[in-house]
């Protein structure tokens, strides 16, 4: 208890008011009595000059005059003896009075009879008189009107009055001090809870909780204690979120590198398999021309018709992969144009009808209706050619593909249905990511790298578009949108970090492909496997 500030501020309370106690019982048994002659003294002044001034103002002869000498005498506790016309007037012990004014004539006041005071006008006294066994105060002066005048003032017993006070004192004082133990207690506690709190608050920051705060209503220091402590609260909780937050980057980041670092070894052993088995049959087969295996032209024929269809696929591949790379780093920016989807599809559509025809699917377009977009229509042109491409490659079942397109003021969409088996659910997510194959052994058959639907995720990415797969009863559905641009068209030139040739590479396969769109055209006028309506 000593040793909190509770303990503390009783003890000071009821040491202090101890201390006031005793230092009174001094005062009292050193000081009181000269003071209590002080007071006397001047209470024997004042006595003087208010008789002085009704006698120069009234005649003595009046007895209002002697009645309110009488009175100033008595509120004063003075015993007076005046010279006024020849006559002598007397107020209180008027024997005592008149002997000791024959006693100073005489000069015989005795030796217990002392000096307090003296000057021009008056003369002041102390003494003791035996025969009343009391002390007293003895005015010696002259009136106005020319009369000696004597002043006596009874002194009560100075002595017994200061040991009465003094004892007094001390039992108030004891009183006062369990009293000041109660109340000390309360006032410390008042101090001291706040305190408390305070303290508790600041083991709980102390321990990483800056949710705890100050609820004290206290305007002093305790409460700018409190705020101040709320403030930092507030602030340390801040910046741990800030710090938290930061860390929680830096993991994922951490995690990020990890993965990327993942994806770059998972990158380079999915290469080096999709390069392995087509640079293997094109060295075996070369290998055998080189050594004349088979002389028959027809065998000749055969492997070099091997050895180019692998070096297609080794060059599609690495084409796949410039173009992926050169959306994803920003190389291939984004070329805004109004163009007509419908036209578009169509022209793609036209580019597969030979595999269309061979492998007798049935493609269900509505190309009446024009839908212009805004967008790079090279990319666009990828886009819609690798859903069409997997559609026909995946057919299944009733071998029919729906390409639907819809518009709204907002956004336009785009979608390619085809029958066939559905993507396992667990795998929906997983198609976007290069090189990613559902079916590994079916998608070496025509030829598929597993990086066309990540150039579209990358297409739509860098077109703020959104695209996505899903299930149905009997096959599968791959979409995308795009939002409707009001602004005018805006055409973004390519950057100068662009290589030369890349640019040329662009230019002419985009031609090639334009090409391909207008021969797919010619030849497919002859198919009757394509629906337009």
């Amino acid at each position: 208890m000593k040793h909190t500030i509770r303990g503390k501020y009783t003890l000071v309370i009821t040491g202090l008011i101890g201390v006031l106690i005793v230092v009174l019982c001094l005062m009292n048994s050193l000081y009181m009595e000269r003071y209590y002659i002080s007071e006397k003294i001047d209470t024997m002044k004042e006595t003087y000059s208010q008789v002085n001034l009704i006698l120069t103002e009234g005649s003595v002869d009046d007895e209002n005059t002697r009645y309110s000498i009488g009175k100033i005498c008595e509120n004063g506790n003075t015993s007076a003896l005046l010279y006024v016309d020849g006559a002598w007037l007397t107020v209180g012990y008027e024997n005592r009075l008149e002997q000791q004014m024959y006693s100073l004539l005489l000069g015989q006041l005795g030796d217990d009879v002392q000096l307090l005071e003296s000057a021009d006008e008056y003369m002041i006294y102390q003494g003791y008189d035996s025969k009343l066994n009391t002390s007293y105060l003895l005015y010696i002066g002259f009136l106005d009107e020319g009369g000696p005048c004597f002043l006596r003032s009874s002194l009560t017993s100075l002595k017994e009055s200061a040991v009465i006070a003094t004892r007094f004192t001390w039992i108030i004082g004891t009183v006062l001090i369990v009293i000041s133990i109660f109340l000390g207690s309360i006032i410390s506690r008042q101090i001291s809870g706040p305190i408390t709190r305070l303290s508790h608050i600041a083991d709980r920051m102390a321990h990483m909780d800056f949710s705890v705060r100050y609820e004290g209503k206290e305007t002093d220091e305790i409460g700018l204690l409190g705020n101040s402590m709320n403030y930092m609260a507030q602030e340390l909780e801040n910046r741990i979120n800030e710090l938290r937050r930061a860390n929680e980057q830096l993991q994922r980041d951490i995690r990020e590198k990890v993965k990327v670092d993942e994806m770059r070894k998972e990158f380079i052993s999915n290469v080096s398999h999709e390069l392995k088995t087509p640079i293997a049959l094109i060295q075996g087969y070369a290998e055998g021309l080189l050594d004349g295996i088979s002389e028959d032209p027809e065998s000749m024929s055969y492997y070099c018709e091997v050895i180019v269809d692998e070096a297609g696929k080794m060059n599609q591949l690495v084409r796949k992969l410039l173009t992926l790379n050169q959306i994803e780093s920003g190389i291939n920016r984004v070329e805004l144009v109004d163009f007509d989807l419908t036209s578009l599809v169509k022209g793609v559509l036209h580019s597969f009808a030979i595999m269309v025809q061979q492998k007798n699917i049935e493609v269900e377009f509505d190309s009446s209706k024009k839908v212009t977009i805004r967008a790079d229509e090279f990319m666009m042109e990828e886009v819609v050619r690798n859903y069409i491409s997997n559609a026909i490659n995946h057919i299944d079942g009733e071998r029919r593909i729906a390409v639907e397109i819809l518009q709204t003021p907002e956004k336009t969409r785009f979608s390619v249905f085809n029958t066939g088996q559905p993507i396992p659910e667990g795998e929906l997510n997983n198609v976007w990511q290069k090189f990613y194959k559902v079916d590994k052994a079916r998608t070496r058959e025509y030829g598929g790298s597993g990086i066309g639907l990540s150039i579209v995720k990358a297409v739509m990415d860098s077109h703020k578009g959104t695209c996505g797969v899903y299930n149905t009863e009997d096959g599968v559905c791959f979409w995308f949108e795009l939002k409707r641009l009001e602004l005018p068209a805006v055409v973004t030139a390519v950057p100068q970090a662009v290589k030369p040739q890349e640019r040329k590479f662009q230019e002419r396969k985009f031609q090639e492909r334009k090409s391909v769109q207008k021969r797919g055209g010619k030849e497919s006028r002859k198919d009757t496997n394509f629906l337009f309506f």
